[in-house]
């Protein structure tokens, strides 16, 4: 059974992990022959002030501009 485990900062949509796992779901049965049903994914979710880039808290960083 492949395991793929995704590590990501908190603030992702309901629909966003969705379409992420269907989409990590079909390349895993793609590349490695595997009935979706034996993947298994997990999403692993930090809070902003427990992960860092460069010496800087996530929760520390200006907010994007759009």
């Amino acid at each position: 059974m492949p395991e793929v485990y995704v590590h990501a900062v908190e603030g992702r949509t309901l629909d966003q992990k969705r379409d992420l796992v269907r989409d990590i779901t079909a390349a895993v049965v793609a590349h490695f022959g595997s009935p979706p049903e034996a993947v298994m994914v997990q999403i692993v979710e930090s809070p902003k002030h427990h992960k860092a880039k460069g010496g800087v808290l996530f929760s520390d960083r200006e907010a994007p501009r759009t």
